[in-house]
């Protein structure tokens, strides 16, 4: 029987105990002339199959997946064993060690070092340390991989006393690394720190380097629980004043710790340690700007409280001290602020030059109350300026920022002026660099194609090939479907140049060869594209929700393929980021009507919603001329005053549509009345759906049948159906919305509802938004109902969504109507710190420039805050970090903004509400002014009976 058939017939019939006599009485050549029949085994006995009804597994049994794995470990070499093997059973090499151990063993461990998986089952500090004893591994492992295994010993105070390394050198690893060492402590049912305490107890282990190793390792980049575990390790080995006192220098470090729970942990310590002779009062003292610099309350609350205590021990300090805890002043918490003035009124010298220079840096933070307090320190300082409260009426402080016209010279788009622009325009469209670009190319494409000399064609190659690259492989991670859209588009164009340069197209011919190739390579497989038979006419299902660039592009290659000199796009920007200046559309329109041709209908809808329509009225009659018919009638109606009127015949239905889209939303033109649109719900054309939050109950019955209910509250639109609007699946997890126009030429805005999968089409959103810049507000629906319904969500698809969405709101130009609010308001709730702050700058960026109806943000707030959407927290961090005192005039406007919240706030106290009176109380202060909306006055005589919010509300009222 040859070696071959001895192992099949092992493997067959599941010989274990033999496996290890035929392994040894090999030959190295007949090791080597087995690797064919191992690796075919490999493949069989290995592979995932259905094994019955229910369950999946490998087609071997465990006795058999044991055999090939020993003669794996044997036979094969460090190559080989990657190809078939995941790792190494630890016990199967155990079984081998008395006579054979694999050449390969140091390199594989090697690579499998800080990784996740090390490339070892069953793997654990006692095999790792008999290996080494042993011999079986020759290399000395890093300290993190050692201290990875120990630290599942940790609760094992015997096993770590089995060998005196451990306990030497070995255990001091786990100060240096993050092995989870909180997750295994907590298994020791109560006893935190249970063998560190043992050991320092009975003297095995050096307590003062216990000690100074838990401060040390709060500084070394480990995750939050763990610095807070090591912290918490110190605190609960009780070190006498004497050991504090030596590990000053270590202990002032964690003072400078990223996360809180440490550094109030030693504050808690310094607390009784600061008021000893020994105490280094003046390093502490330098390390309080950066405590005072935490967004933690607590942080400033413990630091106060050492400062009080050494100011009342040590008075050649107190100067320096009220100095130091006037740092504390920069946060916006009454209450820390009053300990900050009860600090310095109690120990501070009035004529101290230094302190009153000191306070005088806060006059901006300082609240009203702490201003009257600190009146004694502050009357020698220069008047503080207009927005911090003292001079407010100061009329220049209230001028509104000019906005930029949206045409200009600084945000023109550089015209593609050659061949060579293009080829390099081409060259970027893929990699996503300005938003711009895809259409840019279309329009360039029609302008400079037939200008391409024959020895220019072969530039084409390398676009091709990332082309190539974004369909079969998705290209990078900023990638889309648009792009794969215009890859697809790329190719056609290719077909199209190889038909006219025969000669010199040979390298494209040969490249689309070459990809086809590898394509049907996959053929039945995922990620086959069919490449043979791919083009922009072709309809697929994820590229109908993009039907509207989809018909772009295939316009642009009819375009490309007529014999007549091609007319340019209408929709083509002309301005960053993506408007199109009046008189260039003018222009292009006159150019079809010259040529006696009909605009693509997308691409004059397109067109009109990215027209700028800042200022254009006044010089209309100069900016129409030579423009007749449906054109001008357009135009003018469009780009007129506000109570500009259609004028019939209405040849184009769609394009007065979205020209009446555009100028008033609100508006339902008579003339308009027999238009197919007007047939379906308007919401889905404007956007403006009927809104709501409100507690949602759901409910499970737990193993004893009692039926568990909870609430969860929602924001919602109400979607109205009809014939041509449906909602599938209504209040379910797999809801969504069945549509279509009612028009054989749908309307761009009509294809946001389409949309099922916001997430897929993540990468296309900002480009989705600059498609009708001039009317965004029916897609900003759909990205709420998609990511913000729900002020909990906070996974990876929701954030991302509503970032690009509030992103694309900070940039667009629009005029406002409700569901550009709802997304501004609702915004400064969301779960993503990023998200709030993109929307406190747009608040700020508009209230500055006067187009921000603040009142209406307060509105929808209160609406969210009556049913409990979004932590108020939220939202009053926001205000205190990045909305009050950028200018009185912002003051003003947050002061509306949170009458009017108050206003529609129930009378039982929501959850935070002190701190929303607080600031209220302050802005009222701060303006000058009073509460004077009835309901909010109704409100705080009512609130008043409430005993944490009297003394807030005394405030507001006197």
């Amino acid at each position: 029987m040859t070696p071959e058939e001895r192992l099949n017939e092992i493997v067959e019939k599941q010989l274990g105990d033999a496996i290890i006599p035929f392994l040894q009485g090999l030959t190295r050549e007949e090791r080597k002339s087995l690797i064919p029949c191992l690796n075919r085994l490999e493949e069989y006995y290995n592979r995932f199959m259905k094994l019955d009804e229910r369950t999946y597994g490998k087609r071997g049994t465990p006795e058999q997946q044991r055999i090939i794995n020993l003669t794996a470990l044997v036979i094969y070499s460090l190559k080989e064993f990657r190809k078939y093997e995941w790792g190494i059973y630890t016990a199967h090499l155990n079984e081998l060690i008395p006579w054979h151990v694999p050449s390969w063993l140091d390199s594989f461990f090697k690579e499998g070092e800080g990784k996740e998986f090390s490339g070892f089952y069953g793997m654990n500090y006692e095999i790792l340390m008999d290996w080494m004893e042993q011999g079986v591994l020759t290399l000395t492992p890093s300290p993190q991989t050692i201290a990875g295994y120990l630290v599942n010993e940790l609760d094992n105070t015997d096993f770590l006393q089995k060998r005196a390394i451990t306990l030497k050198e070995h255990i001091w690893y786990l100060f240096q690394y993050d092995c989870g060492q909180n997750r295994v402590d907590g298994r020791n049912g109560g006893q935190p720190y249970f063998s560190f305490r043992y050991f320092v107890e009975h003297g095995q282990l050096d307590r003062m380097r216990v000690l100074k190793e838990s401060l040390l390792a709060v500084n070394r980049n480990l995750n939050k629980n763990l610095c807070g575990w090591f912290a918490g390790m110190f605190a609960a080995l009780a070190p006498a004043m004497e050991e504090q006192l030596a590990l000053q220098p270590e202990i002032f470090a964690v003072l400078s710790a990223p996360h809180s729970r440490p550094t109030n942990i030693i504050l808690g310590l310094l607390k009784n340690l600061c008021v000893h002779p020994q105490f280094r009062v003046e390093e502490f003292l330098s390390q309080a700007s950066v405590l005072f610099a935490s967004d933690v309350k607590a942080v400033h609350q413990n630091t106060l409280a050492v400062l009080d205590k050494l100011a009342k021990e040590r008075r050649d300090f107190r100067d320096a001290i009220c100095r130091v805890a006037a740092q504390g002043l920069m946060s916006r918490e009454e209450s820390t602020q009053s300990k900050v003035a009860k600090l310095i009124l109690t120990y501070g010298e009035t004529e101290s030059a230094a302190l009153r220079e000191a306070l005088s840096a806060y006059t901006e933070t300082m609240l009203a109350n702490t201003k009257k307090e600190l009146r004694a320190y502050l009357e020698h300082n220069e008047a503080t300026p207009a927005h911090s409260g003292q001079s407010g009426n100061d009329s220049a402080s209230f001028v509104h920022e000019p906005i930029l016209p949206l045409i200009r010279e600084d945000n023109r788009i550089e015209e593609i002026a050659s061949t060579e622009d293009l080829i390099f325009l081409a060259g970027q469209v893929l990699d996503v660099n300005e938003i711009y670009h895809f259409d840019l190319l279309l329009g360039a494409l029609l302008q400079e194609d037939r200008r391409q000399k024959a020895e220019q064609i072969s530039q084409w190659a390398p676009i091709l090939q990332r082309a190539y690259k974004v369909l079969i492989d998705g290209g990078s991670s900023r990638s889309s479907l648009l792009d794969q859209l215009m890859a697809t588009f790329l190719l056609d164009y290719a077909k199209l140049l190889v038909k006219r340069f025969p000669k010199e197209t040979k390298e494209l011919s040969d490249l689309h060869r070459e990809m086809v190739r590898k394509d049907e390579l996959k053929k039945g497989n995922w990620g086959y594209r069919n490449l043979q038979e791919l083009t922009i006419r072709q309809k697929t299902g994820k590229e109908e929700k993009f039907h509207v660039y989809r018909q772009l592009l295939c316009r642009t290659l009819d375009l490309l393929e007529s014999k007549e000199r091609p007319l340019p796009l209408l929709s083509t920007p002309t301005h960053a980021p993506m408007f199109i200046e009046p008189a260039t559309l003018v222009e292009r329109l006159k150019q079809y009507r010259q040529a006696n041709a009909e605009p693509d209908d997308m691409d004059m809808q397109i067109a009109l919603s990215r027209v700028a329509l800042d200022d254009s009225s006044q010089e209309l009659p100069i900016l129409l001329q030579g423009l007749e018919g449906e054109y001008r009638r357009l135009l003018a109606f469009l780009l007129g005053a506000d109570d500009a009127r259609p004028q019939a015949p209405f040849t184009h239905p769609s394009w007065w549509m979205t020209a009446g889209l555009i100028k008033s939303p609100e508006t339902i033109y008579a003339e308009f009345k027999d238009f197919s649109y007007n047939k379906g719900p308007r919401e889905f054309l404007t956007g403006n759906f009927t809104w709501r939050t409100y507690l949602k109950t759901h409910s499970y019955t737990d193993y004893n049948k009692k039926v568990v209910e909870w609430t969860t509250p929602i924001l919602a639109f109400d979607i109205p159906e009809s014939k041509n609007a449906h909602v599938v699946n209504k209040d379910t997890f797999d809801e969504r919305i069945n549509y279509h126009s009612c028009d054989s030429h749908p309307l761009v805005v009509e294809m946001y509802p389409l949309i099922e999968r916001f997430d897929d089409i993540l990468n296309d959103l900002p480009r989705l938004a600059w498609l009708t810049p001039n009317m965004p507000e029916p897609l900003f629906v759909w990205c709420i109902r998609s990511a913000i319904y729900d002020p909990r969500v906070a996974e990876v698809r929701e954030t991302d969504i509503t970032r690009t969405a509030i992103e694309a709101l900070h940039q667009l130009r629009h005029a406002w109507h409700e569901v550009s609010y709802l997304l501004e308001a609702t915004c400064m709730l969301v779960a993503d710190k990023t998200s709030r702050s993109y929307a406190a700058e747009i608040w700020i960026d508009r209230v500055g420039k006067g187009c921000m109806d603040s009142k209406r943000i307060g509105k929808i707030l209160g609406s969210h805050q009556h049913t409990g959407w979004g932590p108020l927290k939220r939202l009053t961090d926001l205000m205190e970090r990045q909305m009050m005192n950028v200018s009185p005039l912002h003051n003003r406007e947050l002061e509306t903004l949170i009458a009017a919240m108050l206003a529609e706030l129930p009378e039982k106290p929501v959850k935070d509400l002190k701190k929303l009176l607080e600031i209220y109380a302050e802005l009222l202060s701060v303006n000058n002014s009073k509460a004077e909306d009835e309901q909010v006055l109704h409100l705080l005589d009512i609130w008043k009976g409430v005993a944490n919010l009297k003394k807030a509300v005394d405030n507001i009222q006197h």
